[in-house]
């Protein structure tokens, strides 16, 4: 006999045993920096241009009309002609005084050519012919009503035979450019964002993804959501997608997730230190895969509580209350 039972383990594995158990990691981990590259998503919808407008730029009877609603249009195409008595009586002035000037010009250029008229006339009669050209080419301008932008007739606010007064409306155009995103996004990261910022609109129909270039903030949602506008090219008004936004590259401090406690809408973790376990509250970021991203709150360094961290949050909270008389 050596004085040690049969069931007693050898003092080998004892050892062993004993090792693996300091060895055997804790119920923390240290918080290290790491850098992470953040996206921003959201659903998102495509929506029309702002209509524009087309305004009579002169006073007149409406003698053409060449659209109806639902028609689409090209950028410049003529949709309609004014006239009437008025308009007919201007464009004859114009006419007259255009012939004139040219004639007044012609006269002077000769008289220079034999002597008989200075430069600086001739430059005066140039100058009053190109005047009275300009007027006449703007009047006949103003005559076609065209259309500023390729897109489609949405509503006609005159009618063949109508009196027109100066700025009134005759149409209202849809443009087929112009469409932008709209998109609302959430959480402390979407405050920083700034124009200029380049993000991917998915559409939901798996058509091929568009780049898109944020050009403002609209406002704030009741739920809290930032309702952000992005401009792109071969937007199909209607069409509703997902928008994929990548922040740049940031130094952040990353815990396991199972770390993080929510209470009361607020996000805590237990921190371990020399001096006990202590509740801190953080603001945490996006989630990398069983990791988030914690914007305040922590430092380098600081040993967050893993292992039952929810359990010892709500035992530590418990403690601050006195059961009642």
């Amino acid at each position: 006999m050596n004085g040690r039972s049969a069931n007693t383990p050898p003092l080998w594995l004892i050892v062993a045993a004993l090792a693996l158990t300091a060895l055997a990691p804790p119920g923390w981990v240290t918080v290290q920096a790491t850098e992470q590259s953040p996206v921003l998503a959201g659903f998102a919808s495509v929506q029309p241009g702002t209509p524009l407008t087309i305004t009579a730029m002169q006073s007149g009877v409406l003698t053409r009309l060449s659209v109806m609603p639902g028609e689409s249009v090209q950028r410049g195409e003529a949709i309609g002609q004014l006239g009437g008595p008025q308009l007919e009586a201007a464009l004859a002035t114009a006419e007259g005084a255009n012939r004139a000037a040219s004639a007044t010009l012609a006269a002077e250029r000769g008289k220079f050519a034999d002597h008989l008229s200075t430069r600086a006339a001739v430059a005066q009669a140039e100058a009053a012919a190109e005047a009275a050209g300009s007027d006449l080419a703007a009047l006949r301008a103003t005559l076609t009503l065209r259309s500023p932008a390729a897109g489609q007739v949405k509503t006609l606010s005159a009618g063949l035979g109508d009196a027109l007064r100066l700025g009134q409306e005759v149409a209202v155009l849809q443009p087929a450019s112009g469409a932008w995103v709209k998109v609302a996004l959430y959480g402390p990261q979407a405050a920083t964002l700034a124009p200029g910022m380049i993000a991917r609109f998915i559409p939901g129909d798996g058509a091929a993804a568009v780049s898109v270039t944020l050009r403002g903030v609209q406002g704030t949602q009741p739920d809290g959501g930032l309702m952000v506008a992005f401009s792109g090219k071969d937007l199909q008004p209607g069409e509703a997608g997902t928008l994929r936004l990548a922040l740049p590259r940031r130094p952040v401090l990353l815990v396991p997730s199972e770390a993080l406690v929510l209470d009361d809408g607020r996000w805590w973790v237990m921190l371990h230190g020399a001096q006990g376990d202590h509740a801190m509250q953080v603001v945490p970021g996006a989630t990398e895969g069983a990791r988030t991203a914690i914007l305040s709150g922590l430092v380098s360094g600081d040993q967050v509580i893993v292992q039952d961290a929810a359990l010892l949050y709500h035992r530590g909270i418990a403690s601050q209350y006195q059961p009642p008389d």
